[in-house]
């Protein structure tokens, strides 16, 4: 009956038209309220096709053909001639009907279906990111990459299950947007590493947006995250008078005794499964050093990359930090010293990588490309490196056995050499030093007139280290 209310008043515009007469047209206030009245619903009912379509989309092809079936109901109804509307007239409500369910097979205007897909879209800046001026790779971003990277960040904030692009990006441009929003906003708690992409065709070169997966609801994020908040406050109340370089190894420190290495926890990749669970993987580990360094006014970030050392597939990607100390940018992965902390019966941190340059970590550590074509600050300095500040490491050059005796009689106190980490230049020196270890410590304990009543020793060939406890029998000494 709808349908032909409306076809009666487009023959009365016709009739109106055809009769010669200018200016406005007044239609009845009747008329122009039933007109919109079926205009109305004819809208809500395309919007909420839309909303039903869009949910069910997995591919930009498939986007597209339900756009088209949309667009050309829209164009049949508003092509219909006066010839069409005489025929119309003398028809019945019932063939009307089925009138309409033809015309709908009919190719849809293009006009039309740019009208339709057209929406006003929320500009986005910056200022939605918490900490902004501290995210250093996604300050690298160009324009275009930013700008759907802030969809990306607004939608997880919003804890939305999808975010659709506006555009197409090759998929790798998206695995780096993932990768950055996972470990450069170390505040998404909530967020899990794993994501579908939406691809627009099946090549998969190309996506247009990407489905995200949660760890926790919003309600458990607000309480976790004011869990965090106020674990921060006590860290910045207990050593924000400290140096960049105390504080930095508080937190190391503090993250290698209290974390234990699990890969299976669910919450082992986040800030919350390390910092308050005290259970954490690799990615968990750097996102909660670069948040700490960052929260107490040091500029950190995460990367990400392969470890050399592994030859399996089950460890198959590594996280580590570079942090900027006394001007000066280092490497350091707190992991590895945390993995042999708790596989090894030597309890004591090696520092291995604490502060090492690029060539040291670039041996066992590559990093993903997409990062050195944002720009990676080159970390080159040795200054701010823990073995060589404290005289504990031991040079290509010269002999092995002589600078390690140094680093002992350096380190003999009261008896006993208290858990010292030795790194070595050249795998060489290392391997004589491990070799003979047992008779050099010996010895060094016969000349002090001690007995050697107990040692531990860890080998580490990834951090060319070798960890030292030993002491002397309380027994036997000089009277």
């Amino acid at each position: 009956m709808r349908k032909f209310i409306k076809i009666l008043s487009i023959l009365f515009a016709v009739i109106v038209s055809l009769s010669g007469c200018n200016g406005e047209t007044e239609y009845s206030e009747s008329t122009v309220s039933e007109i919109s009245s079926v205009t109305g619903e004819q809208s809500e009912t395309e919007v909420h096709k839309a909303e039903k379509n869009s949910k069910n989309t997995i591919s930009a092809t498939e986007s597209k053909t339900e756009s088209s079936v949309q667009s050309t109901e829209n164009s049949t109804e508003s092509s219909e001639t006066p010839s069409e509307i005489s025929e119309n007239e003398s028809s019945n409500e019932e063939s009307s009907d089925e009138e309409s369910e033809e015309d709908s097979s009919e190719e849809p205007s293009e006009e039309s279906s740019e009208d339709e897909s057209s929406e006003p879209e929320k500009i986005l800046d910056k200022s939605i990111l918490y900490e902004a001026d501290t995210k250093y790779f996604i300050n690298n971003l160009d324009e275009n990459l930013l700008d759907i990277f802030l969809k990306m960040y607004n939608a997880v904030q919003n804890f939305e299950i999808t975010v659709r692009f506006g555009r197409a990006i090759p998929s790798d441009d998206l695995d780096m947007l993932m990768f950055l929003l996972n470990y450069d906003c170390p505040e998404f708690i909530q967020l899990n590493g794993d994501y579908s992409p939406i691809y627009t065709d099946e090549s998969e070169e190309t996506v247009w947006g990407v489905y995200f997966t949660y760890n926790m609801n919003e309600s458990d994020y607000g309480t976790y995250s004011d869990e965090l908040r106020l674990f921060f406050e006590n860290l910045k109340a207990d050593i924000n008078e400290k140096t960049e370089i105390e504080k930095e190894k508080y937190v190391y420190d503090m993250m290698f005794e209290n974390c234990t290495y699990d890969d299976t926890d669910a919450y082992s990749g986040t800030v919350y499964g390390t910092l308050i669970n005290h259970v954490s993987r690799c990615e968990g580990i750097c996102k909660s050093f670069m948040w700490c360094m960052r929260e107490l006014g040091i500029e950190c970030m995460c990367v990400s990359g392969t470890p050399k050392w592994e030859t399996d597939a089950v460890y198959a990607g590594h996280s580590w930090n570079i942090v900027k100390i006394n001007g000066a940018y280092y490497q350091l992965d707190l992991t590895i010293d945390n993995l042999k902390y708790h596989s090894s019966e030597v309890k004591y941190a090696n520092y291995g990588f604490f502060n090492v340059n690029d060539k040291f970590n670039n041996e066992t550590h590559e990093m993903h490309d997409f990062y050195k074509k944002l720009g990676v600050p080159e970390c080159t300095s040795e200054e701010m490196n823990y073995h060589k500040m404290n005289g504990l490491f031991v040079y290509a050059e010269g002999s092995a056995e002589e600078q390690f005796r140094t680093i002992l009689e350096n380190n003999f106190s009261n008896g006993k050499i208290d858990n010292i980490s030795v790194k070595f230049e050249s795998m060489s020196a290392q391997n004589i030093t491990n070799a003979h270890l047992e008779i050099w410590l010996r010895d060094f304990f016969d000349e002090n007139n001690m007995s050697l009543l107990h040692y531990n020793t860890d080998y580490d060939e990834i951090c060319h280290t070798i960890t030292v406890f030993a002491e002397a029998d309380s027994q036997n000494g000089d009277e």
